[in-house]
């Protein structure tokens, strides 16, 4: 519903594009070091069909606000569910390797405020796990600032089409920090 099928097989095309320059931004990624991944906005699936030759798994996640596209996913033989992101996510701590973030937060702002997604965020990827987030500039900026504040090492890079300037990536690795007194000991 509010789909085609051009829409979806330009959404196929576009992120086996955009995977590739992922990997080579995130040279893990592809490898056995990402495991699990969850893409956290998915439409159809396309970002784990992408990946579907790789040694990981990923949790695929409509927002419960968007577009009802979980039928899709399911018919691409993916996993996924739904969730509003202004709540919890039901998983364990420390679950994913890498969050992959495609518009959520342009789509979600006006709901809830973005900081307690991350910290969401935060509380269900491994330490030393990667996100790999695409928004507008704005967006970009005010989670690198956030970001820093956890304690995760980011930088933004172009997009695989550096040309479009509504877009941008931001790259972030969660550090596996310790207090000073446990690393003492």
């Amino acid at each position: 519903s509010g789909g085609s099928d051009g829409a979806f097989r330009k959404d196929t095309t576009q992120w086996v594009v955009r995977v590739k320059h992922y990997k080579t931004l995130v040279p893990d990624l592809g490898t056995d070091k990402i495991r699990n991944v969850m893409d956290m906005n998915t439409l159809y699936g396309g970002f784990a069909a992408a990946l579907i030759n790789d040694p990981l798994w990923v949790m695929n996640v409509v927002s419960s606000y968007g577009l009802n596209s979980l039928n899709v996913v399911y018919d691409r033989g993916l996993i996924g569910t739904y969730n509003d992101w202004c709540e919890a996510f039901s998983t364990y701590p420390r679950t994913y390797d890498l969050l992959h973030v495609d518009g959520l937060f342009s789509a979600e702002s006006h709901r809830c405020e973005m900081k307690y997604v991350l910290l969401e965020m935060d509380r269900i990827l491994r330490p030393a796990g990667y996100v790999i987030m695409r928004e507008s500039p704005h967006f970009v900026n005010s989670v690198k600032n956030l970001a820093a504040g956890m304690r995760w090492n980011c930088h933004q890079r172009d997009t695989e089409d550096a040309k479009n300037g509504d877009e941008k990536l931001l790259i972030c690795q969660k550090k596996d920090w310790r207090s000073s007194k446990a690393a003492s000991e």
